[in-house]
């Protein structure tokens, strides 16, 4: 198979994926029609909060429900406290729910012309892409995931999330406050955006850090204020909760649950292998010259978010960033479309497992297995997102312009 150079070749590339995500959408569509339940939940929660009551005890039972808002479900809801505020501009309380599932669904779309629009921009200004046409392909991208089918069905605001981290990505430099407070509400899903102050902590962008940071503080402090209850317990609430699901995957060593390993320590392993590969990460980017490239970062950054600690499918919108790295090559080989295919299908979480069918196992028994053949391909496509950022693959290595080197101070 050739590489693949043309604009025509990158176009129907990006319509395959777009194709692939569009068709798992119809399919849940059809079939399952709208459930948005996520949404429900974090409606429901924010507008416990807007009541000044605990939604933790309302599960409990300690507090009567609200009639015009409802129960709570005991056993999937509860989200971390700050999310209780910021989150109001995803699910907000203070509107009615039938609002809310219209509200969701633009800001679904919003959110990924916006960072589609944004990463084009990026893409032209770095230096990461010098046509026009191949950079909006690569913001196009934003779209490609298999996973937005899951958050669309749920109401999940995973794919809001991602769009906010490439945004931050897109407003870094120009705008940096802009940047944390997008980074702020990424923090509604802390799962997937906490690894994201790694690069900025790396290189020093204290800025973004520190309006993140007080604004997550400040929402925190507010839902407790709101509802009598200490920070701390609002959190430890959260965790516990967290602790107890039963349909998430727990990161890299998640497969450690069926030989009866407790959550606390699956998910303590993951944070260290996480950080681990983090750190050898940064170590490879300084190593060849990319320590000033946000994109590396941030791609860096994704691959990890899906490691390190428990997820949805639809939390892996965000490998999004990496497949956008490998695409700005100037010529894409089938190593390339093959680490895309990863990143934007989950092709082997979910082939694994019905090949196992197919060789006479059940499906239910090698999906932790599928997920860890999947993290261990993606640590290994770290290889191929440097390369391709750096060019180390035998092509003449085309001139770094000015622009690319706006970070440096």
């Amino acid at each position: 198979m050739k590489a693949l150079h043309s604009r025509r070749a990158r176009f129907c590339l990006v319509l395959a994926f777009l194709a692939v995500m569009l068709g798992n959408l119809g399919r849940y569509l059809v079939l399952d029609g709208l459930y948005l339940w996520d949404t429900r939940l974090r409606w429901q929660e924010c507008a416990y909060v807007l009541h000044g009551l605990d939604p933790f005890a309302v599960m409990r039972g300690e507090t009567p429900a609200l009639p015009a808002v409802g129960a709570v479900d005991a056993a999937t809801g509860g989200t971390v406290p700050w999310a209780y505020v910021l989150g109001n501009l995803m699910n907000p309380g203070f509107l009615p729910f039938a609002a809310v599932r219209v509200w969701i669904l633009a800001l679904d779309l919003l959110f990924a012309l916006a960072a589609a629009w944004g990463l084009r921009g990026y893409l032209l200004r770095s230096g990461h892409c010098d046509d026009p046409a191949v950079a909006a392909l690569a913001g196009a991208l934003v779209l490609a995931p298999s996973m937005w089918a899951n958050a669309v069905l749920f109401g999940n605001q995973s794919g809001i999330v991602c769009c906010c981290l490439v945004l931050v990505l897109c407003c870094l430099d120009r705008h940096p406050v802009l940047a944390g407070v997008l980074l702020a509400f990424a923090m509604c899903k802390p799962q997937i955006a906490f690894v994201f102050f790694l690069p900025l902590f790396c290189r020093r962008r204290w800025q973004p850090i520190a309006v993140a940071g007080a604004l997550v503080l400040g929402a925190w402090g507010a839902a407790s204020l709101a509802t009598g209850t200490a920070p701390l317990t609002m959190l430890w609430d959260m965790l516990n909760q967290g602790l107890g699901y039963t349909s998430s995957y727990f990161g890299l060593f998640n497969f450690l649950l069926g030989f009866g390993a407790p959550t606390w320590l699956v998910l303590g392993l993951d944070i260290v292998a996480g950080m681990a590969v983090f750190a050898a990460g940064a170590a490879l980017l300084r190593r060849r010259g990319l320590w000033q490239d946000w994109l590396a970062w941030f791609a860096l950054a994704a691959v990890v978010s899906v490691l390190w600690f428990y997820k949805q499918n639809h939390d892996y919108i965000i490998l999004l960033l990496p497949a956008v790295a490998i695409f700005c090559r100037r010529a894409l080989r089938p190593v390339d479309l093959a680490v895309m295919t990863i990143c934007l299908i989950n092709v082997i979480s979910y082939g694994l497992p019905w090949l196992f069918v197919l060789l006479g196992g059940r499906r239910g028994a090698a999906m932790p297995w599928g997920r860890l053949v999947e993290a261990i391909a993606l640590v290994a496509a770290l290889h191929c997102v440097m390369a391709a950022l750096c060019e180390e693959d035998g092509l003449p290595a085309k001139p770094v312009p000015q622009g690319r080197r706006l970070m440096e101070r």
